[in-house]
């Protein structure tokens, strides 16, 4: 198992690409704690229907905030006694429209759940990371990084945290901290049509420039949180790895 004797700490537990990161997790062999992203009051769904293991320590607060994001680490300590793996999951707002639509109250919110969230918890949690001995930090985000139509304020934000992991590699790489990124495209959050034609139609409306010709799913998203969590990966630090199906390539 690929985890085994770990600690993690996952972001966002009320999303698909955090419950499926949270059960591959425990799956590997990781001890997990898992609590909501940006701003959101939530204590974890997932964890009440069964979705979520029984034995994860479901942690509720604001990692926006830095003194509930600091509160949230030592809970970890307290239970676990360190912390190998933290996995953030930005949840900013999701504005569509042009920056015409923008207001200050939707910046603030978008800064603070897809970036202030990532530095407030990574904050709290690289010290303990280093007591115990070094550790990895995945920080999700999207492949809008190069620009959205539509999405100027998400597309600022990851690209936002893409620098902000490759700055954190070049900060704390010689205190064993490895910092990389999962950029996401569009996630299939359910099972696709059995009919052919409603399954052509899925996805024909999210293939666009897709090379594979497919959607990635929730498991994908974990599956690349799990290599770079794991020692796998321990010669890669400030790497922003797309799991798009191709969608982020250049075409000429």
């Amino acid at each position: 198992m690929l985890l085994q004797g770990k600690v993690a700490l996952v972001t966002d537990i009320g999303s698909a690409g955090g419950g499926a990161i949270v059960r591959r997790f425990v799956k590997e062999g990781a001890r997990v704690a898992a609590c909501p992203a940006g701003g959101a009051q939530r204590t974890g769904p997932e964890a009440e229907s069964g979705e979520i293991p029984s034995d994860v320590l479901v942690l509720e607060g604001d990692v926006c905030a830095q003194g509930e994001a600091q509160r949230i680490v030592d809970a970890v300590a307290e239970r676990f006694g360190r912390l190998d793996v933290l996995v953030n999951h930005g949840a900013g707002g999701r504005i569509v429209g042009t920056i015409l639509d923008v207001s200050r109250e939707g910046f603030d919110e978008g800064a603070n759940g897809d970036i202030w969230s990532v530095i407030a918890l990574s904050s709290a949690a690289i010290p303990l990371m280093v007591k115990s001995g070094g550790g990895s930090i995945v920080n999700i985000t999207s492949i809008g990084r190069i620009g959205l139509k539509g999405r100027p304020l998400r597309a600022a934000n990851a690209g936002a945290v893409s620098t902000l992991t490759i700055s954190m590699a070049l900060d704390h790489g010689e205190q064993g901290i490895r910092v990389n990124g999962l950029l996401l495209g569009p996630t299939q959050t359910t099972e696709p049509p059995s009919d052919p034609e409603a399954r052509k139609a899925l996805l024909s409306r999210f293939r666009g420039h897709a090379p594979m010709g497919t959607l990635h799913t929730a498991e994908d998203v974990a599956a690349g949180a799990l290599f770079l969590a794991s020692d796998e990966s321990r010669r890669i630090t400030g790497a922003l790895l797309p799991i798009d199906a191709g969608r982020s390539l250049p075409s000429f």
